[in-house]
């Protein structure tokens, strides 16, 4: 291990994105293309190229499986990036790496995501029918209303969401940390689900800067502004490079 008085930092990091409840990593297919950045979409199990794997339903179990799948890129320097539910899994991985003493994140970047004190929307799942929890989801703009039209989309939809939900859930709100690295929070204009004043919020879970901006969308920033979204994780990822020593 480098001693904590080794030098900062300087080679730009590997971005590391994760996506939103029921989302996939294929949103940030376009960002992966970029010249600019070195960005990894993190694709959890149970979607797209790993339809076939085991959704979670448990925050720590997740964590456990994906500590080791990205113990290479998180060994050399790297920024989480997590869009609403990543911004929770981004979080718990950086506060992971802190307890273990391993590598810190230059930055930690969230997007339309509740701080990790604040409880996730408690939807009773068990109880309720899945056009039930569309409608529900829907009016806080947690799932694109055009989903509503067409219900024969719901069911494999939502049964991806409502594992993400309870992964969510599973989160310990009284189980906090401040970290000593920069967060920067990023929210919609017209987010109904994270509002600014709960974005604003992530002040306290950081001992370093702490920047908070809002663009223009909803609570889909990785799809109603993709690419202002990016051009400003760029910005941030230049700006942070070198801030942080090696634990």
């Amino acid at each position: 291990m480098i001693d904590s008085a080794a030098e900062a930092v300087t080679e730009s990091p590997t971005v590391l994105c994760f996506h939103h409840a029921g989302g996939s990593a294929s949103v940030y297919r376009r960002w992966s293309d970029s010249a600019i950045l070195d960005v990894v979409p993190v694709q959890l199990p149970g979607r797209e190229n790993r339809r076939r794997e085991q959704r979670f339903t448990d925050l720590p179990a997740l964590l456990d499986l994906l500590e080791v799948e990205l113990a290479d890129v998180m060994n050399k320097p790297y920024v989480l990036f997590g869009h609403s539910m990543g911004a929770l899994v981004a979080y718990r991985l950086a506060v992971r790496a802190l307890d273990a003493g391993r590598r810190l994140p230059e930055s930690l970047v969230v997007a339309a995501g509740a701080p990790p004190h604040v409880p996730t929307l408690p939807l009773p799942l068990d109880s309720l029918t899945d056009l039930e929890i569309a409608h529900a989801l829907a009016e806080f703009d947690g799932l694109p209303a055009v989903l509503l039209d067409r219900p024969e989309w719901l069911g494999p939809l939502l049964a991806v969401v409502k594992d993400d939900i309870r992964v969510c859930q599973s989160n310990r709100v009284d189980d906090t940390t401040t970290l000593p690295i920069p967060i920067h929070a990023i929210g919609g204009t017209t987010d109904r689900l994270v509002s600014t004043a709960s974005l604003a919020q992530w002040d306290r879970h950081t001992s370093r800067e702490f920047s908070m901006t809002t663009i223009d969308g909803g609570h889909f920033l990785t799809t109603d502004n993709s690419e202002e979204l990016f051009s400003l994780v760029e910005r941030i990822v230049r700006t942070t490079v070198g801030s942080v020593s090696i634990p």
